[in-house]
């Protein structure tokens, strides 16, 4: 029988090994890198990291493995356990006492800023580890890790520089279903230049014979070795289990579950009884646990698991033991009767107890039915990983707590809490971790509780973060305004207090949910109220939003520039004082002014300040957070910055409000380099999370302009009237948005207006569908107006309406089109737009050197841009018109690089990524991104489409 400890040379493996080594060499060298080492279960990956790590001569190795231990989770756990032999060394940051035993924890802090030093501070562990040596961070089963363990390896990869240090990092891509969440994880890290991507596929057939044949020591004949080899499918796994029953004599099993359990049904009843107890516990086992669960005295113990270990069902570590694969410890869990399973659970949740592990006792006390130990260690576990700043297990554990409240008796005493008290950390801890729907949820039932109560000012408070939960949806004016109104009922007659002083903060904000028509000197007049109200409650952080809000007023009277200076000052108050959201509020105020006063440049950066910062606070998926990177994908759009915008719109971990909000803000960019299909994939993916109307604004208006760069005016049409409809419903729709909307919608009604004149039809009903359309962009209120107008963002669509509004009508102005440019001068690629037209406009009034100058900017600065159907545009309307300084159109040979054609002409013999690397030897991520380029530059939206462009433009014989 095979065994682990038997050493068959690593076969079918040479390349990735091959580059696992050349990374540890540059890592050596001072280049620091990582490596995703990605596959199915059993395909292979422990064993090709552990041949890595047996070559790594005088490296430092930390070893770390996240577990398969259900939703709750144990944060950080892979990080603790791999920095667990460093203790002596991480001294020096006590932050890290929250991970690692033996060190003394500092005393509990801001938590949004804790989250950051103990990023901070495993990162600054690992670089002076690196400066006296080489370091390899080895991280398995990265699909189990938890959403903070995620969070932090984000954090390290994206700080990778010059230290001497090499992350490998596994993970099974069988687990990763469409919405996993380390997918979004690992679309991001992939996009950094320092990571790698090994896909470990499972061993081609002559491999795989040689594998088994190797397992088997010509213990099978060679028909024998065939069937296994083509039964285990290149699995190396599967070949160990099918060749160990084989040899036995037994028939191959049906499925691998069988297979898995027969090994273990061949142990002593003793020996069975250790593994399905290291089966409940779902992670490494001591050996003193083993023995209080099981119940065996020491000899038989150590028998039973020598027997385990030699026969290859589980494995010994310097701790514990574990099962030698998660899909033995899987199957064997599965096989346990009901009352077994309870059990071990009950038994192994008396030992969570005694060591105080609050997540692993809420863990085994709900699977062992004690709900009332459940119920306090689950609040617990929730109080450890709000420390840990890990809202989302937070919120796991808050939510298992809620679930069991009324399955128990007197859950106040067994908690020390009351149901309120839960139900407003669930609502807080959702807001933390993006999770918006669920924290309107828990927000309402919080109102619910509070009513119960004679407590006017909790009942106040609940109203009030109801009212913030409600606000990022853009969909709930009555709601809000009506909390808030009852808020106020509740303290308008009380004495100052921090409550107070919030719900008049608060109503000084009213157009933020889209009250019409408001009063300036009435809501000035709340704001100052609620300022003295914070200053005799001692409330600076209420004091610090209040001023925030005062600067917005000045914004308002026009002094920008005042309105910037005290937003800046009102940040770093709030920043001192640990006001994280109000920090960041004022801070992306100030991106508004920027954006007022045309400095879109300047804006962008503001932006990015937002979100970064929200981001190290752990606020990343917050309204605030996520309104600060759709700031900066728009202004990096128009600014034509679009491979920046395009890798900020990836977002790791993000749920799934934030997801579809950021990701729609990449459809406009994708668009504008005419990658057509996967705007359309993308608009499929976010089908199910159209309740997020922002989002379907914005994604909407794309679709029109991929229809009507495609020449399906109509649909663009039609996809504008859905838009229109969607503005609509928000209670505070964007001036901005509703004018790009229009624009982009009496444009596609000139051009069908174009389309009938030729034919010699009446345009009289498009004309008229034009001006009803138009009329549609105004605004609600002389407010809105007032303060949206001065922007540039939406001053550049309104000059473009009037100018399509004349194309309409066929009087095509280029006086019109003239002023759309100067006012999209801040805007550059929507000057772009407005240029061509107004080229058009020239031309069509004889001008035809005017024209052509035109027409030579724009080809120019859209080729730069990478802009294609803009470039195609252009040089169609350079040929109808005959402006010969436009330029023919570029040779064969200059479209693409000798490289990229090598990869077309693979691609175009229906070789896959992967292939073409090996062809060309290159790596299969590399091919990946010569083919993206090539799609960019053909205007294609899938490689079929690719390579028939290819083939009609003769750059394929």
């Amino acid at each position: 029988m095979p065994r682990l400890a038997t050493r068959i040379p690593l076969i079918g493996r040479d390349p990735e090994l091959d580059t696992l080594r050349a990374a540890l060499r540059r890592a050596r060298e001072g280049q620091a890198g990582a490596v995703l080492l990605a596959g199915d279960a059993g395909v292979g990956k422990s064993r090709l990291l552990g041949e890595l790590v047996a070559e790594a001569d005088g490296v430092t190795v930390l070893s770390g493995r996240c577990l398969d231990v259900g939703e709750a989770g144990l944060p950080y756990l892979p990080f603790a356990e791999a920095l667990g032999g460093q203790r002596e060394a991480a001294k020096r940051w006590p932050v890290l006492g929250r991970l690692l035993p033996g060190l003394t924890p500092p005393e509990p802090a801001d938590q949004t800023m804790e989250r950051l030093r103990l990023f901070d501070a495993v990162h600054a562990l690992l670089v002076d580890l690196a400066a006296r040596g080489p370091v390899l961070l080895a991280l398995e089963d990265l699909h189990w890790a938890d959403a903070s363990t995620r969070d932090l390896v984000l954090f390290l990869l994206s700080r990778l520089d010059t230290q001497r240090l090499l992350v490998v990092a596994t993970y099974r891509t069988d687990d990763l279903h469409r919405r996993h969440p380390l997918r979004p994880l690992l679309a991001e890290v992939s996009r950094l230049p320092a990571v790698a991507r090994i896909e470990l596929a499972p061993l081609g057939a002559a491999d795989t014979v040689a594998f088994v044949s190797a397992l088997a020591e010509g213990a099978l004949p060679d028909t024998t070795v065939h069937t296994v080899a083509e039964r285990s499918e290149g699995n190396p796994f599967f070949c160990e289990e099918l060749t160990a029953a084989v040899r036995r004599g037994a028939t191959l099993p049906d499925g691998l579950a069988e297979l898995l359990l027969a090994r273990v049904e061949r142990l002593s009843r003793e020996a069975q009884r250790v593994v399905r107890a290291v089966s409940g516990a779902a992670q490494l086992v001591a050996h003193a646990s083993l023995r209080a669960v099981c119940g065996l005295d020491e000899d038989t113990l150590e028998s039973a698991l020598r027997e385990a270990v030699l026969h290859n069902v589980l494995v010994a570590a310097e701790d514990g033991y574990a099962f030698r694969h998660a899909l033995l410890r899987e199957a064997v869990y599965d096989d346990l009767l009901p009352g077994e399973r309870v059990r071990l659970h009950a038994a192994f949740a008396r030992l969570a107890e005694e060591n105080g592990t609050a997540a692993a006792l809420a863990h085994h006390s709900f699977r062992s039915h004690d709900l009332p130990t459940a119920l306090a260690a689950s609040v617990r576990a929730a109080d450890q990983a709000a420390g840990m700043h890990a809202p989302g297990d937070a919120l796991h554990h808050l939510e298992q707590a809620l679930q069991l409240w009324e399955a128990v008796d007197g859950p106040e005493r067994i908690t020390g809490r009351d149901r309120l008290a839960l139900l407003r950390s669930a609502a807080a801890m959702a807001v933390a971790a993006g999770e918006v729907d669920r924290a309107v949820t828990y927000a309402r039932s919080a109102v619910t509780e509070a009513d119960l109560r004679d407590d006017p000012e909790a009942a106040a408070d609940t109203r009030h973060q109801l009212a913030i939960a409600l606000i990022p949806f853009d969909l709930h004016r009555a709601e809000v305004s009506k909390v808030v109104a009852e808020a106020w009922e509740l303290v308008r007659d009380r004495p100052a207090s921090v409550v107070r002083a919030r719900v008049l903060a608060l109503r000084a904000r009213a157009w933020v949910w889209g009250v019409p028509d408001v009063d300036v000197d009435e809501l000035r007049g709340h704001v100052r109220q609620a300022i003295a109200d914070a200053r005799a409650a001692g409330a600076p952080e209420v004091e610090a939003d209040g001023m925030v809000t005062l600067a917005a007023f000045e914004d308002w009277q026009g002094n920008v520039e005042l309105s910037t200076r005290l937003g800046l000052a009102a940040a770093e108050r709030a920043a001192e004082i640990g006001a994280v959201r109000v920090e960041l509020r004022a801070l992306h105020n100030v991106t508004c002014n920027l954006l007022v006063i045309g400095d879109l440049r300047g804006a962008a950066r503001m932006a990015a300040r937002v979100w970064q910062r929200a981001e190290r606070a752990g606020l990343g998926w917050s309204d605030v957070g996520v309104e600060g990177r759709t700031s900066e994908l728009f202004d990096r759009y128009v600014l034509g910055d679009w491979d920046t915008a395009l890798d900020r719109a990836e977002v790791p971990g993000a749920p799934r409000f934030a997801r579809a909000r950021i990701g729609a803000y990449s459809a406009p960019i994708l668009v504008a380099q005419g990658r057509f299909g996967e705007v359309e994939d993308l608009a499929a993916r976010l089908a199910d999370q159209r309740d997020d109307s922002r989002a379907g604004v914005v994604l909407g208006i794309a679709l029109a302009e991929a229809a009507q760069w495609q020449g399906d005016a109509e649909r663009a049409v039609a996809e504008i009237r859905t838009v229109i409809e969607r503005l609509r419903e928000l209670t505070r729709s964007s001036l901005a948005d509703m004018r790009w909307a229009v624009a982009t919608g009496v444009s596609a009604l000139a051009d069908l207006a174009e389309q009938a004149r030729r034919r010699g039809a009446d345009t009289g009903e498009l004309v008229g569908q034009g001006a009803e359309l138009a009329a549609s962009g105004t605004p609600v209120t002389s407010l809105q107006v007032r303060l949206e107008e001065r922007s540039p963002d939406t001053r550049a669509p309104t000059a473009r309406i009037a100018a399509e509004l004349n194309r309409l009508r066929g009087e095509d102005d280029p006086a019109a089109w003239a002023h759309a440019v100067e006012e999209a001068a801040p805007l550059p690629y929507w000057q772009l737009l407005a240029r061509w037209r107004w080229a058009a406009a020239l031309l069509a009034h004889g001008e035809r050197d005017a024209a052509a100058e035109q027409v030579r900017l724009v080809r120019d600065a859209a080729r730069e841009l990478g802009a294609r159907p803009l470039e195609s545009a252009v040089a169609d309307l350079a040929r109808r018109g005959r402006l010969t300084t436009a330029g023919a159109a570029a040779p064969a040979g200059d479209v693409l690089t000798p490289r990229e054609r090598s990869v077309l002409e693979l691609v175009a013999g229906g070789l896959t990524n992967r292939q073409v690397g090996e062809r060309l030897f290159i790596s299969e991520k590399t091919a990946s991104v010569h083919l993206s380029r090539i799609m960019a530059k053909l205007g294609a939206g899938s490689r079929a489409e690719a390579v028939s462009l290819a083939h009609q433009r003769g750059l394929l014989g």
